[in-house]
C-alpha cells in the first residue's frame, strides 16, 4: 500500500492551465470572464485561481492557433498556499539594471 500511495501522490498535478482569446478589450472584465471559466471547467483547482494580467501569452507550440492570437493565461492550483506563491513571483516588480 505504501508503494501504491507513494506513486499516487507524485502521479499527482498540482496546478491547471486554461487560454482563453484576448482581444484588446476590458482586460478587467476579461480576467473576471476567466477565472469564473476556469472554475467551471477545473472544479479540482479552484483553492486559488490567477490569471497573468499581461495578456500577452501565446499558445504552446504544439497548439492549434491562429498566427498573432494573444491569450490570457489562467492557473488553477490545489494547493493555496503553492498559487498565491506562484502568483507573488508572477507579478512582483524586478528592477531594471541599465546596461
Amino acid at each position: 500500500f505504501q508503494a501504491m500511495t507513494q506513486e499516487a501522490l507524485s502521479g499527482e498535478i498540482s496546478f491547471s492551465v486554461l487560454y482563453t482569446p484576448f482581444e484588446k478589450e476590458d482586460k478587467a472584465d476579461k480576467i473576471k470572464e476567466a477565472n469564473k471559466t476556469f472554475a467551471e471547467k477545473h472544479p479540482d483547482y479552484v483553492q486559488h485561481i490567477f490569471t497573468d494580467p499581461h495578456g500577452i501569452h501565446l499558445l504552446p507550440e504544439k497548439a492549434e492557433s491562429h498566427p498573432g492570437q494573444q491569450y490570457l493565461l489562467t492557473l488553477g492550483f490545489r494547493n493555496k498556499e503553492i498559487g498565491k506563491t506562484v502568483e507573488k513571483f508572477v507579478t512582483q516588480n524586478l528592477p531594471v539594471f541599465p546596461g
